[in-house]
């Protein structure tokens, strides 16, 4: 999405109350390499045709093949294999207090939805999604993909979908002007005038939640998928 400048605003009694002016922007992005990947046959930019071809006759199927090179000194950058197989991989859990967490830019890459069955692992998920949320606390999770290492944090949507969010490597992001709030020392007054604020907003429905553009041609009829609540596969055990 390009960034936009957006007009909030609601509609009460025939006419547009504004809101707020906001600037919409992703306000991180990754950094890309100044690298560029060559035949370690002959040195040659292959190109890419779905797959790699180079003019020496070499074809190459991924990029893992090739050799990445440093732009401009030549310098070769070893490509790492950080994981093999398909199995479970072993992904560490830190803690860190939310003040701490709140000096540093959490830019999401990725999100992810969590999905566990079994009593333990949803016991200890729901501890420590309480330590997020009681606690103030952030949880950490750093596994090693296939190639690169991914750091994410565990977290839960608006919905309290339970997620893993990525988040951009603080020594990869590139960072755009953004804001922050501070919502520690909201004062009665305050939520009062928030609480007769939104009663002036109209209610949402679900239709609000869909759209009506060209995305949305030639897809069938969808099927919900299914949400697991925690507690039920907690309190099966207790059954």
């Amino acid at each position: 999405m390009r960034p936009r400048t957006l007009q909030i605003s609601v509609q009460m009694m025939g006419m547009k109350m504004p809101v707020a002016t906001v600037v919409i922007q992703k306000f991180a992005d990754m950094m890309k390499p100044e690298t560029e990947l060559l035949c370690p046959a002959c040195g040659a930019k292959p190109a890419w045709k779905a797959q790699y071809e180079c003019i020496c006759g070499k074809v190459y199927r991924h990029w893992s093949q090739l050799k990445r090179v440093v732009l401009g000194t030549g310098e070769e950058v070893k490509q790492v294999k950080l994981l093999e197989g398909e199995g479970p991989v072993t992904a560490s859990a830190y803690v860190m207090s939310l003040e701490d967490f709140a000096k540093y830019v959490d830019a999401t890459s990725s999100e992810y939805g969590v999905v566990t069955k079994d009593q333990a692992s949803a016991s200890n998920l729901r501890k420590l999604l309480i330590a997020m949320r009681n606690l103030s606390k952030v949880v950490l999770i750093r596994f090693n993909d296939t190639y690169e290492e991914r750091v994410c944090v565990l977290t839960t949507s608006i919905s309290n979908r339970i997620i893993l969010k990525e988040i951009i490597p603080l020594n990869l992001a590139e960072i755009k002007e953004t804001m922050r709030v501070s919502l520690e020392n909201v004062t009665p007054q305050e939520v009062n005038e928030a609480e007769q604020f939104v009663k002036m907003l109209p209610p949402a429905t679900e239709d609000l939640l869909s759209v009506n553009d060209y995305r949305v041609k030639g897809i069938g009829k969808k099927v919900s998928p299914r949400v697991l609540e925690l507690e039920q596969i907690i309190a099966q055990v207790s059954q």
